[in-house]
Parts: structure tokens; sequence; C-alpha cells
């Protein structure tokens, strides 16, 4: 079931409260408990989530409502993420967490944040299961991240673009006192761009060990979110069949007493596909594996389920562009990268 945090709904609930509206009575209406609005790490589901925004628009009548949400948006609107971008040396180091993390603010979320030739794009997509998402969801993730990033900054910061899939309002006013940029509608995707001036701009607050600290909370509450999720019940499942030999989806489905279509089904309403947990399972564990000295290439083929040593090599390298041997020789570095 995807979910999103509560501090992302009292972002919502505070707009609300702003237009003169009734927040805990809305949110009573489509059978949201209100008393968790103060547990901001409860997470509501969903359906329950677009369900607010509905009833949120409806009752306000307000075309930029999404905006004015934005507003309220502070670190703790993004859990750990939010302070983790805080501390981050820069705004490109903040926004690779912010996307590398967004699932823990929202399942629904899909978010990159990508280089182009003149700086680079946070780029946002929604994808719930059920329900369509309003436009206003796009436009406070959007303008949420952008006035987080003044607001780390402690300055106004200037994109080079805005653009957004959802048609134009008669009055795009506000998205200009936002953004101070130009902003384009109907557009293929939702993504804001900021050139490389702006996205190298040290933050005041900056600490990168407290930042790591935090990517590690991070992490694990996605770890613990994965093991949740189905797809985590089917990772443990070809974990315990890996040693002996390749783990078949017939056997898979068996263990979880499920039939196979309904494995497919499941992992396919999670946004992935039996092979792609598989491929990420042993890779992971074929990076760990090569680090223990005391493993030979020829056993770790053997604890992944492949049937011969270049097998796995082939496999290895499709995933690293490395042969297993060659990864090993540079293992010292890999130790020590970093975000950039």
């Amino acid at each position: 079931m995807q979910t999103g945090l509560s501090s992302w709904v009292y972002a919502i609930v505070r707009a609300l409260q702003e237009a003169g509206v009734d927040a805990d009575e809305l949110m009573r209406g489509i059978g949201m408990e209100t008393a968790k609005i103060g547990d901001l790490s409860h997470r509501y589901s969903q359906n329950q989530v677009t369900s607010l925004w509905i009833a949120a628009s409806k009752k306000t009548g307000d075309p930029h409502f999404g905006l004015h949400v934005a507003r309220h948006v502070r670190p703790s609107t993004f859990h750990v993420v939010g302070y983790a971008m805080s501390c981050s040396a820069n705004l490109r180091r903040s926004g690779k967490r912010f996307a590398r993390f967004s699932q823990i603010i929202s399942d629904a979320a899909i978010v990159k944040f990508e280089e182009l030739p003149e700086g680079m794009a946070l780029t946002v997509d929604l994808k719930p299961h059920g329900s369509t998402p309003l436009y206003h969801t796009i436009d406070t993730i959007l303008a949420g991240f952008h006035l987080l990033c003044e607001w780390i900054v402690g300055e106004p910061i200037r994109p080079l673009a805005v653009e957004l899939q959802h048609k134009a309002l008669p009055d795009a006013q506000p998205y200009l006192d936002v953004f101070h940029c130009p902003v384009a509608f109907n557009k293929r995707i939702n993504r804001i761009i900021y050139d490389h001036d702006v996205i190298e701009k040290p933050i005041p607050a900056a600490n990168e060990e407290m930042a790591h600290m935090l990517d590690e909370m991070a992490a694990n509450l996605l770890e613990q979110r994965r093991m949740l999720r189905f797809s985590g019940r089917v990772r443990e499942a070809l974990l315990a069949q890996l040693p002996k030999g390749f783990p078949t989806r017939k056997k898979t489905a068996q263990i979880l007493a499920v039939t196979e279509r309904t494995l497919l089904r499941r992992l396919a309403d999670e946004r992935t596909t039996y092979q792609d947990v598989l491929e990420n399972l042993r890779k992971s564990l074929a990076l760990e594996y090569l680090r223990r000295p005391e493993l030979t290439s020829e056993e770790i083929a053997y604890l992944l389920g492949f049937s011969s040593h270049s097998s796995f090599s082939r496999a290895f390298m499709r995933w690293t562009g490395q042969r297993p041997s060659e990864w090993r020789v540079h293992l010292p570095q890999k130790t020590h990268q970093n975000m950039d």
C-alpha cells in the first residue's frame, strides 16, 4: 500500500487553516484520523492523502492552493530528508538527497535530480495506485522544494525555468511570485531547472558529517519501508533460495503461499518485476561478498545461485562495467565514494 508522511499532510492542514477552513472537520469527513497529525512519523494511505487534496481543493476553491501549501514546507515536512538537505554542503548535494530519499516522503513520488548541459533539473512524477493526483500536488512538490532551498541558503534563488504538465491557469502571477522565472504549462514532464551557479550555492549551516549520519538514518528508514512491502518479502524468499541454485518464480510463489500470477501482479503494483528484485538482490550481495577477501569468485557465484563463474562474471560486467576481479582491485577507492 502506498503511503505519505503525516508531516506532508500537516503542510496541507496549515494551508487550510490559513484559508479559514476547519481542517479537522474536513479530515474527519473523509475518514482521516486527525490525532495523528502531531505524529510527524505517522503515515497516511496515499488514497487518503489524495482524498484530502480533492476535498481541500473543493472547499477552498483556490486554483493555486498547492502553491499556498508549499509556503508551509519546512525541513520537518520531509522528515530526516529535510534535515539532511539543510546540512548539505551545497544545493546540488541537497537536491541529490531529496531525490534519493523521496520515497520516505511518499511512495507514489518518482523524483530525479539530473544533470543537464545548462545545470540540474529536479523532475517529479506521481504514480498513485487507484487514483489520479491533482495538479496541486505537483505544484506543492516543486514549489516546496524551491522554497525550502531558499530557506536553507537564506536568500532568494532564481531557476532557469519551470515546466508543468498541467494546463495554464487564468492567473499565472502566483507561479511567478514563487519561482521568479518563466513557467511553461502543458509540457511533457514536471521539472524545475537550475543553472550551475545556483546549484553550487553553498549552504551556510553546512555540516556534511551530520548530513552523512542523517543519510544513514534515511537509508535505514527506506530499508524498513522496503521490508514492509511485498517486494521485501519476495527478496527474503529469494535470499533463502540463492545458495541452492537459481530461484524460480514457481518456487518463490510457493514459499510466499501465493500463485505465480499473484506474485507478478503484486510486484507490478509496486512498480517492479520479479527479475528486477532478483537482479538487485544479486548485485547488492555480490558487492558485499566481494569485500570479503576470504571468498573466491567461484564461491560467490555459488552463493548467488549462478550455474558457473563465467555466468556470474557476465552478470557483474552488466551491472558495473567491470569483471569481479577488476572491481576488487579498486575496492579501496570505492569505500570513499561520495554523492558527487
